[in-house]
């Protein structure tokens, strides 16, 4: 108990030492970071737990793109034959456009019997922005029920009537509330809601339209698990059995990579905060050797040195620690509103598992840090108050500290929930580091010329950076890496769309038609030469599945990591045509034109993924029909040109017999505005698919996305600028020592105070020029491999980072090292006497 009250008391005598809050402001950082993550990603994950259920409308569901005829017989448990049979709940969910006058927009309509849905509810009001009531989601006949969004995108209002392709409905309430609606926001058209039995009179339905079946089931537990395993075994690779667990990561699939980017910007923040502690750790150290030799001659042992500055570091960790995480449940608000806006309110409330694993992730890091330095103060020898050694850091000391890394970053894999991402991750982080840090000594190495050629006190600042080296180097490597990640996302978000956009030939195409029938085609030709659109050809499209090769189950010939490749989970578009189209280039074998053989032509893509080569013979199942054909030429395809592309292309001849629908692009110039409204009266059956509206969606998503991880970048900023400060304070004592000798010798405290700045400044533009670099050759890379656009230079990222750089370190430095400059110097030589 004396050396715990002993501990605490050298604590608060010395809770004003620069070591010690900056120590406590890496804690904040590193806790504050993880737990933002923590308490978001709980929120969630609990979120969709508990609405596992009401987010699939059901106990079970099953999506299939065509209709299921029959279902299992299932068994009743003995002594309950009394109990109901599942509730069997059908719907029918495609995409069409909705009209008013003038105006259209692309719908999502969702066709539903009187028992939809099973589970959960569905509010409807009566106008928008009020509360509404629960009720059936089938409407009246001649009715639907539209999202609240579709209005003002129509200029309709409750009661008006719009176009559904060739039939008329009148709008008889908003959804205000519907299963699923949690991850509505990553939606791109809004929801309508129409009875099941009006489909038809519609006319949109064609034959190889995009059609999603939803046979929803609901019951007691046990009668649903059961079902589910007897159906299971029935359903091919285009049908997918969901239960209500399974369900929410339908939910979870739409922000996993933004979950996963936070969690990694978290990561990289917690640890430049732990470099940031070993460094303060390591100054602490140096400044108290005297005290614990003093210790030592008034007889307190190893561990009694042990307990006391342990004491010191678990208490300033707990305080670092549950600040953070407080600092954490604040921002996470912030962050829920940016990755899911409207929803945050109806999350749960925090829960208590991520603050244990925040407080452990700081405490565990704090000590992997200071270990090392903890070590070697509490073995110095008693001797230390006359000679002026130090005893060798202890075999034990790196041991510890390697432990304690090594459990840092496991408990940081089983928070992320991916061991292999955080480890490779780490390895990446640890080789850019590395990288950085050579960087760094380059740049200072080079910098000496530019020392030379100045004058006055830049040339100092130039002289004291150079003198320290190794810090310099520190310094400048860590604040590299946070203004280079910033940089990265800030060149990501703003070139990867308006690249992309960049690659688009003049006069792209901006709009599909989708669903043209056959009858149609001639009219659809003529109108859109009337108006003087540019449109691609019309190709004919059916859907088949991809079943077999070489008369062997198409799996069965693939390794195991390619059997889950999705061109098998779904059926494939299916096009004919003697005529390469445009945008496609054969790369191996020869295109079969005009030949009426049974011969097809595949995406080079999707060859490489499914190990398919020339010659091969593929069998796809359309319909009850199954077809087969063999490979003859692989293309490659500019999926960015907005044509209609194909994987799989037939020679003319096999498919013409089957029922199907022709799709188009066109170009729709922004003179045209009363082009397409004509088009919708004319063709009410055809949907128009605006690329324009599902671009800005797109954006939209990635603008939350983007802002979520800048706030996170906050966090990463303010690491890196602890580490920058722990290497000023470390280096600290050596600056007051050089202050002492310049004031002797008649140098002006002005002198001194533009030394420093012209050092920090330089330092800080030094890390911005570097990181611009990185940068423009990380952004190249990105472009190059995943996104095909051209190189481009930044300018104004060569002039706002080494500005940013400059201002932030200047600012830090300075206000670290000022006091310096301000004491007189027989005061300083009086404090390190």
């Amino acid at each position: 108990m004396n050396v715990l009250r002993l501990g605490l008391w050298l604590l608060r005598r010395e809770r004003r030492s620069g070591e010690w809050r900056v120590l406590l402001l890496a804690l904040l950082i590193g806790v504050g970071s993880v737990s933002t993550t923590g308490f978001l990603g709980d929120r969630l994950k609990r979120a969709m737990s508990e609405q596992g259920a009401r987010f699939l409308g059901a106990d079970l569901l099953v999506t299939s793109p065509r209709p299921i005829a029959g279902w299992p017989a299932l068994p009743r448990a003995k002594g309950r034959e009394t109990r109901p049979p599942l509730a069997i709940s059908q719907a029918l969910e495609f995409s069409s456009m909705v009209s008013k006058g003038d105006a259209f927009q692309l719908a999502s309509l969702r066709a539903v019997d009187a028992a939809y849905p099973l589970r959960g509810t569905v509010r409807i009001a009566p106008r928008p922005f009020e509360a509404g009531t629960p009720r059936a989601a089938e409407p009246p006949p001649g009715s639907i029920y539209v999202d609240p969004a579709l209005l003002p995108l129509l200029g309709a209002q409750v009661g008006e009537s719009v176009q559904i392709g060739e039939a008329r409905f009148r709008i008889a309430g908003v959804i205000v509330e519907e299963p699923g609606q949690l991850g509505g926001v990553f939606g791109l058209a809004p929801r309508v809601f129409l009875r099941a039995g009006e489909v038809a009179r519609t006319g949109i339905l064609q034959p190889g339209s995009r059609v999603t079946y939803l046979y929803q089931f609901a019951g007691a537990p046990d009668q649903v698990a059961a079902f589910g395993a007897a159906l299971k075994p029935l359903l091919d690779g285009t049908q997918r059995l969901i239960g209500a667990r399974e369900g929410v990561e339908t939910l979870h699939g739409a922000f996993a990579n933004a979950d996963r980017y936070i969690q990694l910007t978290a990561l990289v923040s917690l640890l430049l905060s732990v470099a940031a502690i070993a460094i303060a750790a390591h100054r602490h150290a140096l400044r108290h050797y005297d005290q614990a030799a003093l210790l030592r001659c008034f007889g307190a042992t190893t561990a009694q040195l042990r307990g006391l500055y342990a004491t010191q570091l678990l208490a300033l960790g707990l305080i670092g620690s549950t600040l953070g995480v407080a600092i954490g449940a604040l921002v996470q608000h912030a962050l829920a509103a940016l990755v899911l806006p409207g929803v945050a309110a109806r999350l749960p409330s925090l829960g208590l598992a991520p603050v244990g694993a925040a407080i452990a992730s700081g405490l565990v890091g704090m000590a992997g840090a200071s270990l090392p330095a903890l070590m070697r103060l509490v073995r110095v020898p008693p001797l230390r108050v006359l000679r002026r050694e130090l005893p060798p850091l202890p075999v034990g000391a790196w041991v510890g500290a390697a432990l304690s890394g090594s459990a840092l970053l496991g408990l940081i894999a089983w928070y992320a929930g991916d061991a292999r991402l955080v480890a490779l991750f780490v390895g990446a982080l640890a080789a850019l580091a590395a990288v950085l840090l050579l960087l760094a000594r380059l740049a200072l190495a080079a910098s000496r010329g530019v020392q030379r050629m100045a004058h006055g006190p830049l040339r100092f600042g130039l002289a004291q950076l150079l003198r320290h080296r190794l810090d310099s180097t520190l310094q400048l490597g860590a604040f590299t890496l946070a203004l280079f990640l910033v940089a990265l996302l800030a060149l990501v978000r703003a070139d990867l769309v308006a690249g992309w956009r960049q690659q688009l030939p003049a006069q792209a195409p901006n709009t599909f038609l989708v669903n043209i029938a056959p009858q149609q085609q001639a009219a659809v030709a003529a109108y859109l030469a009337q108006h003087h659109l540019k449109s691609s050809a019309l190709y004919p499209m059916v859907r088949g599945r991809l079943v077999s090769r070489n008369g062997l189950p198409i799996a069965d010939t693939l390794p195991a990591e390619a059997r889950d490749d999705n061109a098998l989970r779904r059926e494939l578009n299916l096009t004919w045509t003697a005529t390469l189209p445009a945008n496609n280039a054969v790369v191996a074998g020869h295109w079969h034109g005009a030949r009426r053989d049974a011969e097809i032509s595949v995406e080079s893509g999707m060859a490489e993924r499914l190990h398919l080569a020339l010659g091969d013979r593929l069998g796809f199942r359309v319909g009850d029909q199954t077809l087969s054909a063999r490979v003859t030429s692989l293309r490659t395809v500019k999926w960015a040109s907005m044509q209609p592309n194909f994987f799989v292309i037939f020679a003319p001849g096999q498919l013409d017999g089957l029922p199907a629908s022709f799709i188009a692009s066109v170009y729709v110039p922004p003179t045209s505005t009363d082009a397409m409204p004509g088009f919708v009266k004319a063709f009410p059956g055809i949907t128009l698919l605006a690329l324009d509206k599902l671009i800005a969606g797109v954006q939209a998503v990635l603008a939350q996305i983007v802002g979520a991880i800048q706030l996170l970048l906050g966090f990463l900023l303010a690491a890196g600028m602890a580490v920058v400060v722990a290497t000023l304070l470390a280096s600290l004592d050596a600056r007051q020592q050089e202050a002492v000798l310049l004031r002797t010798l008649g140098a002006q405290r002005a002198y001194l105070a533009q030394a420093l700045w012209s050092e920090f400044l330089a330092l800080g533009a030094l890390a911005g020029l570097l990181a611009s670099a990185c940068a423009e050759i990380a952004m190249a890379l990105i472009g190059a491999r995943l996104f095909d656009l051209p190189p481009s230079l930044h300018p104004w990222l060569w002039l706002a980072l080494p500005a940013a750089g400059a201002l932030l370190v200047g600012a830090s430095g300075w206000l670290t090292a000022r006091h310096i400059t301000r004491v007189p110097p027989m005061q300083l030589l009086r404090s390190l006497d």
